[in-house]
């Protein structure tokens, strides 16, 4: 590149050092790049990549290729502000005096950008809502399908068709139907995951695309979202407009492996829900029917149980056999249902969390645990800790120290007066484990991994680990009296928490002999219905006073 080259000042032009350092550039790349003139420029001492990544690779594949042509590449002006430049690069080496170097010439092509950008997004998405148009939902679609080929998880597809859309057009106008178009796609929005589709399919028609579910409920439960956020009245100036829709759910790869047969089984499914009287969802597979509407019913219950107030608590000790004394209560949920009566947490968490429930029933769990013990500390009744278990999506909450926080501090009461339950397959399946225990043994409460043995954690692991208690899973205990592998591995676990001094408690000890086995390992610390079941708070009082 010539002298002239720099004082051209048509083309932005600069050479540079192969670690970046401007060596020259001249006033057109000064002013694409914001600056008042050159020499601020190359006292700047560089160019300020968008990704700092960008300009490696662009350096790795010159130096190889030696030239490079329209190279596009994103770059920040002096004030911040993106600029998109079309680069044209040489790789400059001069042996003999060991000297070697870049030389650029490049355009700003930022206003050309966003206009072909502004074209794509035209004629891929809708103009009245800005949703992805058909053509994209079915890209998205394939796309979809391929993931789920490889994860083997099903993908399921929700016609969303608004009822009687045509008398509100009437009715209301064209104006006041766009506005309604637009409010319904940002509630269908709010009712599905960042990973999942909302696209616009036809004047009164939405898709929605659930990419990798867990199981066929998720889509039932996404669906009842939808269903409960459409039906919620709008409000547009005077209007005050009531909608309904009528939803139906193909599922793959029962439903079909291709985007045409989901798309037409959804489409099937949703006439049906016409036909049944509207403001519904149907499954295209009629089996699916009853099961999906059972759990989604079973979690309008629940939400139903929070607001009513009928949980309660049952409380199981953990007992050490040595001393008799009762070091530790486990907190157990259970739903007192108005109809069915008391029903055991594993017949309905599970829907809970299916529900995004659990996060609420279990700070529930946690505030009224606080206030009992407080209760029992208040007649008397110490020396004892309270457990409580965290489900997977509390131990991953953002909001769990606060919401510990707030149930210790409002029962006037210890961090350390808490011993956290964490499923061992929990931290199993946990890449930021370590560092949620860390947070929490920092705030003060014991921790315990429960259900240890059946989740997967290997001895490195739990080295690593910052946790005070191991309780061995109930299926080996039931079992170590029969099976030489179940008493093996209790052996194992009681020699490696002693090893590592971690307190031990063997789960469902039902009998004097399962006891017995336990004391001759060293395990002194057990819980099971050999102990007594779980209790309200008033009927455990008498064991309490009992140690006291």
């Amino acid at each position: 590149m010539t002298e002239d080259s720099f004082a051209l000042d048509m083309v932005a032009v600069y050479r540079q050092t192969l670690d970046g350092q401007l060596l020259e550039c001249n006033e057109a790349c000064a002013r694409m790049l914001g600056f008042s003139s050159s020499e601020e420029l190359l006292a700047s001492g560089r160019l300020n990549y968008l990704n700092a990544s960008d300009s490696l690779t662009v350096l790795a594949a010159l130096t190889d290729l030696g030239t490079l042509s329209n190279v596009e590449i994103a770059l920040r002006r002096k004030d911040g502000t993106v600029v998109w430049a079309l680069q044209n690069l040489k790789y400059v080496r001069v042996a003999e005096a060991s000297k070697e170097w870049i030389e650029a010439a490049m355009f700003d092509v930022t206003d050309q950008r966003s206009a072909v950008q502004k074209l794509e997004f035209q004629a891929y998405h809708d103009s009245l809502t800005s949703l992805p148009n058909r053509s994209l939902a079915v890209d998205r679609l394939n796309v979809a399908l391929a993931r789920a080929k490889r994860s083997r998880k099903p993908v399921a597809v929700m016609i969303v068709d608004l009822d009687h859309f045509e008398l509100i057009n009437t009715t209301f106008g064209h104006g006041v139907a766009d506005r309604l178009l637009r409010q319904v796609s940002d509630r269908l929005i709010d009712c599905v995951r960042t990973e999942d589709t909302v696209c616009r399919f036809s004047s009164d028609e939405f898709m929605v695309i659930l990419a990798e579910m867990s199981s066929e409920t998720d889509a039932a439960l996404a669906a009842q979202r939808v269903l409960d956020s459409v039906s919620q009245a709008v409000q547009i100036d005077d209007h005050r407009i009531d909608v309904k829709a009528s939803i139906g759910i193909s599922v793959s790869p029962q439903d079909g492996i291709t985007t045409d047969d989901l798309i037409k089984n959804a489409t099937t499914a949703m006439y049906q829900s016409k036909e049944r009287g509207r403001n519904m969802f149907r499954f295209h597979v009629p089996e699916l029917n009853a099961r999906a509407i059972e759990r989604a019913s079973l979690v309008a219950s629940l939400r139903r149980g929070l607001a009513r107030n009928e949980f309660e608590l049952h409380y199981h000790p953990e007992v050490n056999v040595q001393t008799g004394r009762i070091d530790c209560v486990e907190a157990l949920v259970r739903w007192r249902h108005p109809d069915i009566g008391l029903v055991a947490p594993a017949d309905f968490l599970p829907a809970a969390e299916q529900g995004n429930l659990d996060g609420q029933i279990g700070e529930w769990v946690v505030g009224e645990a606080c206030r009992q013990l407080r209760s029992w500390n208040d007649q008397g009744l110490k020396g004892f800790r309270m457990a409580v278990n965290l489900s997977t999506r509390q131990f991953h909450s953002r909001d769990l120290q606060r919401m510990l926080d707030d149930a210790v501090r409002a029962a006037k009461l210890e961090p350390q007066d808490l011993e956290l339950e964490v499923s061992e397959a929990t931290l199993a399946r946990s890449a930021r484990a370590n560092d949620i225990l860390n947070t929490l043994q920092e705030f003060g409460s014991r921790i315990a991994i429960d259900d240890f043995g059946a989740g997967g954690c290997s001895f490195t692991d739990l080295r690593q680990m910052s946790v005070d208690t191991l309780k061995i899973a109930p299926t080996f205990v039931q079992n170590m009296m029969q099976r030489n592998d179940d008493a093996a591995m209790v052996q194992a676990m009681i020699t490696m928490a002693k090893g590592l001094d971690l307190r031990i408690i063997a789960e469902g000890v039902e009998s004097k002999e399962q006891l017995s086995y336990l004391l001759a390992r060293r395990c002194t610390d057990m819980q099971g219905f050999f102990f007594g079941k779980p209790l309200p708070a008033f009927a455990l009082v008498d064991t309490l006073r009992m140690q006291h």
